[in-house]
């Protein structure tokens, strides 16, 4: 309960004062929000190591995690708590949407999945950093590929959405879920039935199960940077309105 209050009270108190405020705030250590630019900025570094000559393939199933929860596979770990996340894009103004998940019904044999989108306000999804002596920023999907067809994700024209993550109540405590999972930036989508996980999610909807029938990604190691880089994760506002909703749909599961 005491996360819930934090991030509702963030809501409230911010919202309204959001579209007068202008400059650079460091609002937690290493979390700036930027209002003229309408983005927040999170320090992290690169939590993967491609040259290992033993494990060369590294799966990706994250853009960006937190607290070390799943720092094997995700292209940022960030520095600082998933809330802090939450609560910048908050500063902005923003409300959020709801996360994506899947869901299956495990009592049916081929039962259908049914995949629902995130919904929210759409954020772009970059990564700055040093490459060669010169600073750049790039689009992480772009680092990951399904190697046994060759697609780059994102050739899947992916978009990301500030779902908000979501709670659960286990032994009678609540708990934020990005917490819990490590879950910031879904490149794959962790929600089920119970409730989502990740604060910022992707489309489409994939599963990071590999016995759900989607690609597994993995890194495309020319272009990740090294193990220990430092990088600044950086989630923008798109402004412009589409004027779509998040669809569901449904599938058979192999």
């Amino acid at each position: 309960m005491i996360i819930a209050s934090l991030l509702t009270a963030a809501s409230l108190l911010l919202q309204p004062e959001a579209e007068n405020l202008t400059g650079r705030v460091e609002a937690f250590d290493g979390v700036v929000v930027d209002y003229d630019e309408r983005s927040v900025e999170v320090a992290g570094f690169m939590p993967v190591d491609v040259s290992h000559e033993e494990t060369p393939d590294v799966w990706i199933e994250l853009i960006a995690e937190a607290h070390g929860v799943r720092d094997f596979e995700a292209l940022i770990s960030l520095e600082t708590e998933a809330r802090n996340v939450h609560a910048a894009l908050l500063m902005l103004g923003l409300e959020p949407g709801s996360p994506g998940r899947i869901d299956v019904d495990h009592s049916k044999e081929d039962s259908p999945l049914t995949r629902v989108d995130p919904t929210g306000p759409e954020l772009s999804v970059r990564i700055r950093f040093e490459r060669d002596g010169t600073m750049v920023t790039e689009d992480p999907t772009t680092w990951v590929h399904d190697p046994e067809t060759g697609q780059v994700f994102s050739d899947l024209k992916p978009r990301f959405f500030f779902g908000g993550s979501s709670f659960r109540t286990f032994e009678g405590e609540e708990w934020y879920m990005a917490r819990v999972e490590g879950t910031v930036v879904g490149l794959c989508t962790f929600g089920t039935i119970d409730g989502g996980t990740e604060i910022v999610g992707c489309t489409p909807v994939l599963s990071p199960h590999s016995d759900m029938g989607d690609p597994v990604w993995y890194t495309i190691n020319e272009l990740v940077p090294a193990y220990g880089t430092e990088l600044t994760l950086v989630l923008t506002v798109v402004e412009e309105d589409t004027g779509e909703e998040a669809g569901v749909s449904e599938e058979r599961g192999e």
